[in-house]
């Protein structure tokens, strides 16, 4: 059910050449070896990655130069990997804080090395549209130590209100105070997201009460995307077209190397697909110079990637 998933992840979108310094992951082939163990990458496997767009989030957007650089980052990362034996997919959800390696260009436009930077600035560099996709494509392979980035879409948190009310809106648990930002999401209850309200609830962080981290934002995006596959969901089995005309619904919003003719034969090909649920990578936040910087515990994310993308030799 690509095209169901697609869709979902999007939502709350819109909601590497590596180098290690001791005995760790490294592939400059499909084999590794790693703590001693030879690995083989899997062949039957696929990822897609999504990256949700929102300009003007952060401060340092209002100084960038436009004639190399734009204004909008990747405010969300989910990196679907598809299992094709197991029919299944999850999805890994990546700090936008992340500190990695980034494509960075001069003020002709021409590439001038990489630099370690938050990963959602990798989307900032270039026009904004495919190059900057494939820059932040780049920037999560890398993060992910080389592993391949099969596809990408990327998306606005303009279609939020969109698809939600297409599903009917989802019901989700008020767990954080968003008092004075949005005095509908009563914390303690359950409430039936429609329209904005959900774009505030997958998308506040600065004006929260005692709550202004992407990591308490990320627990949210996790709720809403469990509430919102299952109505996804329910919305196929009900009309098969659904997918299709979602995605037509938000085609002006979206960028995507995906031949969006393939999207109705991908929809049924997955439709079967079980949703495994989400993956976080571990790490910790600190302060930087300016602004909060997520750097990942590399040993727990080379764990992940082994049992994610690699099966014994």
């Amino acid at each position: 059910m690509i095209a169901i998933m697609i869709l979902s992840v999007v939502i709350i979108a819109s909601v590497i050449a590596v180098i290690v310094h001791y005995s760790v992951l490294h592939r400059d082939t499909r084999f590794i070896h790693y703590n001693g163990d030879r690995y083989r990458y899997r062949d039957d496997i696929s990822t897609l990655l999504v990256i949700g767009i929102d300009d003007n989030d952060d401060e340092e957007e209002s100084s960038l130069d436009k004639y190399y650089r734009n204004s909008s980052q990747a405010d969300f990362l989910l990196l679907v990997v598809f299992d094709k034996t197991a029919k299944s997919y999850k999805v890994i959800q990546i700090n936008r804080d992340s500190m990695a390696s980034i494509r960075t260009y001069d003020i002709m436009g021409d590439y001038a090395g990489t630099n370690i930077a938050q990963i959602s600035l990798s989307h900032t560099y270039g026009d904004g549209g495919e190059s900057s996709c494939e820059d932040t494509v780049y920037a999560v392979s890398n993060l992910l130590f080389g592993i391949d980035v099969d596809n990408y879409i990327s998306i606005t948190t303009d279609v939020v209100p969109i698809l939600n009310d297409l599903v009917g809106g989802v019901d989700v648990p008020i767990e954080d105070d968003f008092s004075g930002v949005d005095d509908t999401l009563v914390m303690g209850r359950t409430v039936h997201l429609q329209g904005q309200h959900a774009l505030v609830f997958i998308r506040a962080r600065r004006d929260m009460v005692d709550d202004d981290s992407n990591e308490a934002r990320m627990r949210r995006q996790h709720t809403y995307l469990y509430a919102l596959e299952e109505a996804m969901r329910d919305s196929f089995m009900d009309n098969h077209s659904f997918a299709v005309d979602a995605y037509e619904a938000v085609s002006d919003h979206t960028i995507t190397n995906i031949d969006v003719s393939d999207i109705p034969s991908l929809a049924y090909e997955f439709a079967s697909y079980e949703f495994e649920g989400i993956v976080n990578i571990e790490g910790e936040s600190s302060m930087g110079e300016r602004y909060i910087e997520f750097y990942v515990d590399e040993e727990a994310l080379q764990e992940l990637v082994i049992r994610e993308f690699y099966e014994p030799a």
